[in-house]
């Protein structure tokens, strides 16, 4: 008997297949009735997906208004800045977020009838370059079929508020490919960046609380360190130091949304070991302070 190489079980072919590295980085999701939903230049370093059964809250960019309605969905990328609104209360004069949690189906109705719309929200992250998209508000028609899965998805948040398990996890996962496979084809065109680069990028990425310094990272990329910053540069348009900068703000920006940490724990997740270090550079970067980036967080 002749047996084969363990080679050719794995792959019988012998090309090389490149593979996209997309990874869908789920950061939170729930399912809540809103009173007031009054914002201005709302924009974060990651994917808004939103949902309505009732209808009656708005999403606005570049004066072309989106109503949130059970037939679709809408999806964000990071860093669009959009404003929002309830329709019962256009004529607010201060940004405000108000809204209550809900367990059960027969609530909805109940909160519907005071004015107050059901709101499914999902935050997430792809990775580079697939955060870097086109702002817009992009609008994703629902067949019967994904209207069934976000009915149980609604039905998950309901039952378990503080916890997205197993099941639950595939299901929005799925939710999302689905509404990012009907984005326009022509969103997804990228400008090439060397493999090098990329692979210092993901480093990066997964080593943000290091100590990160060029040398440390052109020996990553297999490059003398001169070069490697100057290509570093010409490719993302920020040198090493600046973009490292961005990826720690945007951690941190993370962090203030999706999780109860002190500022002190995320300045030190985020990579920054000096709080003052770390404010300094979160305003210059946000145009708040830490702790008034939190403060305007709470207040809506």
């Amino acid at each position: 008997m002749t047996l084969l190489s363990e080679k050719l079980k794995y792959d019988p072919w012998e090309t090389y297949q490149e593979i996209a590295d997309v990874k869908i980085v789920l950061h939170c999701s729930r399912y809540w009735m809103l009173s007031e939903w009054e914002c201005e230049n709302m924009s974060f370093p990651f994917w808004r997906l939103y949902h309505s059964r009732t209808g009656g809250s708005f999403v606005t960019f570049e004066a072309s208004e989106h109503e949130l309605t059970n037939d679709k969905l809408l999806l964000i990328p990071p860093y669009t800045s959009f404003s929002t609104r309830i329709k019962t209360l256009k004529s607010i004069q201060s940004e405000s977020i108000r809204g209550v949690s809900i367990k059960s189906e027969t609530e909805i109705d109940f909160y519907r009838q005071s004015g107050m719309c059901d709101q499914l929200f999902v935050h997430f992250n792809l990775g580079y370059p697939l955060d870097k998209i086109k702002a817009g508000i992009y609008e994703i028609e629902l067949s019967d079929y994904w209207l069934n899965e976000l009915m149980q998805i609604e039905r998950d948040r309901l039952e378990a508020p503080e916890s997205i398990g197993f099941l639950s996890h595939i299901k929005i996962t799925g939710l999302i490919s689905f509404a990012l496979q009907h984005l326009p084809a022509g969103l997804w065109h990228f400008p090439v960046v060397d493999k090098r680069i990329l692979n210092v990028m993901k480093y990066i990425d997964e080593n943000l609380k290091e100590s990160l310094n060029n040398n440390e990272l052109s020996a990553v990329a297999n490059l003398a360190t001169n070069y490697f910053a100057r290509l570093f540069r010409e490719s993302l348009g920020l040198s090493v130091q600046e973009y490292i900068q961005k990826k720690r703000v945007e951690n941190a920006v993370m962090l203030f949304h999706h999780s109860d940490m002190e500022i002190v724990e995320i300045a030190f997740e985020s990579g920054f070991y000096d709080r003052h270090h770390f404010s300094r550079i979160f305003k210059k970067h946000t145009g708040f302070s830490p702790a008034a980036y939190r403060d305007k967080i709470r207040r809506g």
